[in-house]
């Protein structure tokens, strides 16, 4: 009967700390940055920019007014 008792106890812990760890949240989180933070490729060399750095024409983006003329 000892070896019985073993191994439950065993499971039960291994079930404990299966749970403990389905069920606690991570400590760090990345945030979902706004949609205001969108990457986008100058159409002359492909550099990526923010889009609300990016100059927008034709809707084409350019990452300077020298890559725009």
């Amino acid at each position: 009967m000892g070896i019985v008792k073993l191994i439950i106890i065993v499971l039960f812990v291994w079930m404990g700390f299966w749970l403990l760890k389905k069920f606690r949240k991570p400590i760090y989180r990345i945030k979902q940055k706004s949609s205001s933070n969108i990457m986008l490729a100058c159409s002359v060399c492909k550099i990526h920019i923010p889009k609300n750095e990016a100059i927008i024409q034709n809707n084409k983006a350019y990452c300077s007014k020298e890559h725009l003329e």
